[in-house]
């Protein structure tokens, strides 16, 4: 039976609608991880050259700027902001800033044809810490309010290079996604004295039925009550922490372990899907009251493409149950057996090991 559910961590509705499983699809989402290497990478070991220099690496051996890394970050080439300090202009209704920001990419994996699913959970932590490091330094650049992490897996998740990477944001506004979480954890904490996420998984631990991992390595991960999409996590450090860029190194390894075990549950479960990565390393205003946020990482596969519902009227439609979702996560990877999805998004092909 279809029903709707509240998101309280967004304030928004989401229709749980398990029976649209079951419908014709015109298209398949698997595969994006390339099976092929490519000489003219630029992210990959070789062509440091063809990358504007490096600001900061994970390296085994090797000069700056040259092979021998495990992973590096880079001014992006084609940014999204610009730098500097920003300048507002303002016409009526026509409000503008120029300036006020910095975009990097970091390229996570040295190898064109593995991703973070596949270097194993020690390399995932350490592409964390490095994030970590980015993030402190672009709260200090001019202009910067807030940074952002994201990754784009997959052409159908966005990546123009198919090569593994995060995009580094650092933005002079805030963004409406992270505006709202932000604002229902503001009003949350006057009323509770509590941080909202801490609820939220304590509830989710407290039902067990959307739980993945439930914290003993050192992160919960678990399928939202409201997901948008389906198999949406949430990755959270336990016990949960208000600050990314002060959170401990042992944080930072358990929840970079966790990523890289919920990749590989997606890349066995649903045949190497595209999917979208994003989270708030970082935001100034958030002084007043930092208790009211626990950082986190929001990740999902992209097995629909957005509708107009989506685009249009900002809602969405998710026809995996949370439940379901978090129980074939589990029996997935944590028991060996391949779980097959039967909706006709998902290819039945053969799993890259």
């Amino acid at each position: 039976m279809p029903e709707s559910r509240y998101d309280p961590h967004r304030g928004e509705w989401t229709l749980i609608a398990p029976d649209r499983r079951a419908r014709p699809q015109p298209t398949h989402y698997a595969n994006a991880t390339p099976t092929e290497e490519d000489p003219a990478c630029p992210f990959c070991p070789g062509n440091e050259h063809m990358t504007p220099p490096e600001v900061a690496a994970l390296r085994e051996t090797g000069d700056e700027n040259a092979p021998g890394w495990r992973a590096r970050c880079v001014a992006n080439k084609y940014p999204a902001v610009g730098s500097g300090e920003p300048a507002r202009e303002e016409e009526y209704l026509f409000s503008s800033l120029k300036g006020g920001g910095r975009h990097e990419v970091l390229i996570d994996s040295p190898h064109h044809t593995k991703g973070l699913a596949d270097l194993g959970e020690p390399h995932a932590g350490g592409v964390l810490r490095l994030l970590q490091e980015r993030a402190r330094a672009l709260t200090e650049a001019p202009g910067v309010r807030c940074v952002y992490a994201l990754k784009n897996h997959g052409a159908q998740a966005g990546a123009s290079i198919l090569h593994s990477h995060f995009q580094i944001l650092g933005l002079p506004v805030g963004t409406s996604g992270v505006g709202k979480k932000l604002e229902k954890e503001t009003a949350f904490y006057r009323e509770r004295k509590a941080a909202l996420l801490n609820h939220m998984i304590e509830a989710e631990r407290g039902q067990e039925e959307r739980i993945v991992e439930t914290g003993e390595e050192g992160a919960v991960v678990f399928c939202p009550w409201a997901s948008r999409f389906p198999y949406l996590v949430y990755i959270c450090p336990w016990p949960p922490e208000a600050s990314f860029t002060e959170s401990a190194p042992e944080a930072i390894a358990a929840v970079g372990a966790a990523l890289a075990r919920s990749l590989r549950r997606y890349k066995e479960l649903l045949h190497d899907p595209p999917f979208n990565l994003s989270f708030l390393l970082a935001a100034k205003g958030m002084e007043g009251i930092p208790a009211a946020h626990r950082w986190h990482i929001e990740l999902f596969p992209r097995l629909t493409p957005q509708a107009a519902l989506e685009t249009g009227l900002g809602a969405h439609i998710n026809e995996v149950a949370p439940e379901q979702a978090a129980d074939e996560l589990i029996r997935g990877v944590c028991s060996g057996e391949r779980v097959f999805a039967s909706s006709p998004h998902f290819h039945k092909g053969t799993i890259h090991e």
